[in-house]
């Protein structure tokens, strides 16, 4: 209730409490009088009546007066000071009360005001401290951060009831639902996040049959290992799980608190194996004929020694062409193989420079022979660079092992249509042509089966050609390497690789136990998604469409920047001139993008299991409700409002809206009237808010419900 509205209500009782003293006087005054009292008062009350009634009016106005200044001056801003010196103590530190009121209260403000200035200087020099002990936490958590964000494998962490507690980028690229990646190619909006069950996008079943083995051999004293599985998504990817346990407790009573899965993308390598084993049976199918004449021409030659010259000449022919196209058959698998292999192999994309660059310091420090060379600038190459420069070294080594110290030549060239030219040359020296055929056919390394590979292959398996240049007959000056390149890398490199290194944890949640009983919650404990919506006008029942959603997860009261949905919505409706000037989306930018129907359900995802929060949520949840039905969705998640929560805490201020919440918390607003940028601030204000909320006895769920039924606004529908 308004501090006015109060005002007037307490006014009033005053009055009619005076009214209700004198009617009450006089009716008790008439009846004890006698008749001969009575007589007497009738006649003069003409005469003197106007005199009381004008002094109780006289005293109805001086009292009225004086409530409204004990109201003006004392009670509302007492009111006032106590919400904002608690303000202070719980989420602001830096703001500071305007005296206000009678002079006795200007001076408690002043010493509220300098209270707050030390107590401001001890809260900075304690966190300063605290800083400083954690600095090594914080250390070895950026350690982890730099290890996990660089392993090859996706890595979840999960506590017992299968809440995400740590991911890596990897694990988030690899779980990422279909239809949620920007024309990037970033993942947005995934199912992937801290507080979310791994169930919503791991198959249930083979996680708690991995984790009944594992804890039936910890009930049995047995060392544990770790266990794997094949898992296929909904997207058809094929994933390779192993799961190791995390164990709590003291040795002696350890138990399962939680556990580790890596994920290991197999898609390719089980398509790769099914392309081998494919090869093998068409190979088998496809020789078997050549090789059945080839052997019927030979028995029949063998079994008939007399045989006529035109039998023997026709079996000899067939003999050749069942041959050649053995050979043939042989050569086509050979290559096919070779693609197969070069589908396996670890390649990556190299700047033509810097290989220049490795080779020249590679052959200068181990040789000391020099290296000329030359290559253009900004051109990729695809290949293995190990093995390449391994192989070139060896090269050098083995013209410094000749007695040779002549300059070694290296030159790049672009040849367009994806090809680039390696030339290896050695122009002061001569080298017998056998020698460098034996070099490139030398074992250089080994493939993922053992394999053997030499220089040559490891050149075709990567798409290229390696040819021998000869000056004479037995002499050779240089080597020219036929490689793939690619213009375009640079782009697909700068758009792939993270802004940061994305790892996200949150080992508190190893306390928390599923959702159950949710309402008993505290609220700094809950899992909050907050969410903003801009649509084409205030009047969802009359048409009115969203056109933006926002939303942002909140995990035991740390903001989740990296775990946000921002998408446009296509209204397919106009938007008006009035709405645009609001939130400044021109409406030429909502064509083509995904309607409400692709977008709320994934909104819906992103949101299960959390408590929304919204600032005056009834306006944007009744946008969302009417469109449950359409779009298959139900939301009932519990709903927290901003608004509602900050008129409870500070009854006795003048406004609720969202800048004003934000000014009074010291909070800066970037990007307002954007979705995600209110959605933000509104994450924000609602941590600010958690803390006073508990001062004022409001811990749980239950009790934000309760105390937001009682608020004013809670009234407010569309």
């Amino acid at each position: 209730m308004k501090p006015a509205l109060k005002y007037w209500i307490f006014l009033l009782a005053i009055v009619n409490l005076i009214f209700g003293v004198i009617m009450a006087s006089v009716v008790g005054s008439w009846f004890n009088l006698s008749d001969f009292e009575r007589e007497f008062v009738h006649d003069i009350a003409g005469k003197i009546l106007p005199f009381p009634v004008l002094g109780a009016f006289i005293l109805v106005g001086a009292i009225g007066a004086l409530v409204s200044l004990l109201f003006k001056y004392y009670i509302i801003p007492i009111l006032q000071l106590a919400e904002e010196t608690q303000l202070i103590t719980q989420a602001n530190p830096e703001h500071r009360i305007e005296p206000r009121g009678a002079r006795e209260l200007v001076y408690l403000t002043e010493v509220i005001n300098a209270s707050a200035e030390a107590f401001a200087r001890l809260k900075t020099e304690v966190e300063e401290k605290i800083s400083a002990a954690r600095a090594d936490l914080e250390e070895e958590r950026r350690r982890l951060a730099a290890l996990m964000s660089e392993l090859p494998a996706g890595v979840l962490v999960c506590n017992r009831d299968g809440q995400i507690l740590l991911y890596n980028d990897q694990a988030h690229k690899l779980l990422q639902s279909p239809g949620t990646q920007d024309p990037d190619g970033e993942a947005v909006g995934g199912l992937v996040g801290l507080g979310r069950s791994v169930f919503g996008v791991l198959n249930r079943d083979p996680i708690v049959h991995a984790l009944e083995l594992l804890q039936g051999a910890l009930d049995q004293g047995q060392e544990l290992s770790s266990s794997a599985f094949m898992m296929t998504l909904e997207t058809g990817r094929c994933l390779r799980v192993n799961m190791a346990p995390v164990l709590a407790g003291r040795p002696e009573g350890r138990e399962i608190s939680g556990f580790v899965l890596t994920l290991e993308d197999m898609t390719r390598q089980i398509a790769s194996d099914t392309r081998r084993d494919m090869l093998i049976q068409a190979l088998t199918d496809n020789v078997q004929p050549a090789l059945g004449e080839i052997r019927r021409a030979i028995t029949t030659i063998l079994g008939d020694p007399q045989l006529n010259p035109e039998q023997l000449r026709e079996n000899r022919v067939t003999i050749d062409r069942a041959s050649r196209e053995l050979q043939r058959q042989l050569a086509e698998a050979r290559e096919s193989y070779a693609r197969h292999l070069h589908d396996l192999s670890k390649v990556e994309y190299v700047l033509a420079e810097n290989l220049l660059d490795i080779l020249r310091k590679n052959i200068g420090e181990r040789f000391g022979i020099a290296v000329r060379g030359e290559a253009p600038r900004g051109l990729w190459l695809r290949l293995d660079s190990y093995s390449l420069v391994q192989a070139v070294s060896h090269l050098a080594g083995l013209l410094r092992s000749h007695g040779s110290r002549s300059a070694f030549g290296i030159r790049i060239e672009d040849r367009g249509a994806g090809r680039a030219i390696m030339t290896i040359g050695w122009p002061e020296a001569c080298l017998d042509h056998g020698f460098i055929r034996d070099w490139v056919r030398s074992p250089l390394v080994t493939d993922a089966q053992g394999k053997l590979l030499s220089f040559s292959d490891v050149v075709r398996r990567h798409g290229g050609e390696l040819v021998i240049e000869a000056t004479a007959a037995q002499s050779c000056h240089e080597v020219r390497i036929d490689l793939p390149a690619d213009q375009r890398a640079h782009s697909r490199i700068s758009a792939s690789t993270p802004r940061s290194r994305p790892i996200y944890y949150e080992f508190d949640l190893f306390q928390q136990r599923g959702t159950q009983e949710l309402g008993r919650q505290p609220l700094r404990k809950l899992t909050y998604v907050v969410f903003d919506t801009e649509t084409t006008g205030l009047r969802p029942a009359e048409g009115d469409e969203i056109i933006q959603i926002g939303a942002v997860r909140v995990v035991n009261g740390r903001i989740l920047t990296g775990e946000t949905i921002d998408q446009l919505i296509d209204p397919r409706r106009p938007v008006p001139p009035d709405s645009v000037k609001i939130h400044g989306i021109d409406p030429e930018l909502l064509h083509g993008q995904p309607t409400i129907e692709q977008v709320l359900p994934l909104f819906h995802r992103f949101a299960e299991g959390a408590v929304l929060v919204a600032h005056n949520a009834a306006f944007d949840m009744r946008f969302l409700q009417l469109k449950e039905k359409r779009c298959g969705v139900r939301f009932d998640n519990p709903v927290l409002d901003t608004l509602l929560l900050s008129s409870v805490i500070h009854a006795h201020q003048e406004g609720h809206s969202l800048d004003q919440i934000a000014r009074l918390l010291n909070l800066t607003i970037v990007g307002r009237h954007t979705a995600l940028g209110d959605a933000l601030v509104t994450a924000e204000v609602l941590l600010k808010l958690i803390p006073l909320l508990e001062a004022r006895g409001i811990h749980t769920l239950e009790d934000a419900f309760e105390a937001c039924i009682k608020s004013p606004y809670a009234k407010m529908s569309f």
